[in-house]
């Protein structure tokens, strides 16, 4: 069981360690890439030796992050001694992937904004309010009074707005829009994320053709999904952002999509106007936020889906 902190607290851990691991939750979204990489920079700035992990390929998409190359993946075996191990953005241990093995910490920080959380660190800072964990690593380097430079306000707002569906999901509060109007101070230039974040490449455009193909309704149109078979799937495009196009399909209360991104193993990422669908992915191992979940389950796609459309069917019955 962790020992809540408060910011403050979180802030004096930080302090004290002198080597600390970061590491991001596997199929790395842009919340904890982006706090990951702001927080590196602070620590950094005030002296720190800082190492960034995420057991997982990290998309293309956010190669224009200030410090994205830092990132490493490690590999089996491998032994790193560290003061602290900081998982950001993961509500559970398996979501940090290797990390938990590899890194030999004194103490495990994990800094989330999700109510599935299992209190699997030995410390944890947690608000389950926050629309991104973007918007708590501001907080916290604002409790640490630490100088925001470009790069931590460029990957700040970055987070905000890969969480917050560029700030049109339900999450989004008036501390969102205001952390975000503070970042504009540091010469962050909302069109130059944005044009980045919403760039598509030809080859991604074709395979969302491809992915769109397989479109299936359920429950008289309330449920809709998508799939990308393994021969489709291609760890180098951004697929995250196809479940958009079934979510907001006119009648569709839950959308899915179905990616096989291994032999046996399927990815599933739910999304849905106003079910909870966190317990759903929490009860196959994983977690989120009431409209945005997702979890991993070791079977092939079919499999997996019929897994899952089998429990989200007793909601229809």
């Amino acid at each position: 069981m962790s020992k809540i902190c408060t910011l403050a607290e979180t802030g004096e851990l930080l302090k004290k360690a002198e080597k600390m691991v970061i590491v991001s939750h596997i199929s790395p979204d842009g919340d904890t890439l982006g706090s990951s990489l702001a927080l590196m920079h602070a620590l950094r700035s005030l002296g720190k030796e800082v190492i960034m992990s995420v057991d997982d390929d990290i998309p293309a998409v956010y190669s224009f992050l200030p410090g994205i190359r830092e990132y490493r993946r490690f590999t089996e075996g491998e032994r790193i001694e560290a003061d602290l191990l900081i998982v950001i953005d993961a509500s559970s241990a398996d979501r940090a992937g290797n990390a938990m093995d590899v890194v030999q910490a004194s103490s495990v920080l994990n800094i989330d904004h999700h109510k599935t959380n299992t209190y699997f660190a030995d410390y944890l800072y947690l608000d389950s309010y926050a629309a991104a964990t973007a918007e708590i690593i501001y907080s916290l380097l604002q409790e640490m009074d630490i100088a925001i430079s470009t790069d931590i306000a460029v990957c700040i707002y970055e987070g905000l707005y890969t969480d917050t569906g560029s700030f049109k999901y339900s999450n989004t509060t008036s501390k969102t829009l205001k952390t975000a109007a503070d970042l504009l101070q540091y010469n962050v230039n909302p069109s130059f994320i944005s044009d980045n974040m919403e760039i598509k490449s030809r080859r991604q455009v074709e395979m969302l053709g491809e992915v769109l193909k397989t479109l299936t309704f359920l429950h008289g149109g309330k449920v809709a999904y998508i799939e990308i078979a393994p021969e489709l799937y291609d760890h180098n495009i951004d697929t995250d952002t196809f479940i958009s196009y079934p979510r907001y399909i006119e009648g569709v209360e839950i959308a899915l999509l179905f990616k096989q991104t291994e032999e046996n193993l399927t990815r599933v990422s739910f999304r849905s106007k106003e079910t909870d669908v966190s317990k759903i992915a929490f009860s196959f191992g994983g977690g989120g936020h009431q409209k945005a979940s997702g979890c991993s389950i070791h079977a092939p796609l079919k499999e997996a889906e019929k897994t899952v459309l089998k429990a989200i069917g007793k909601l229809y019955e």
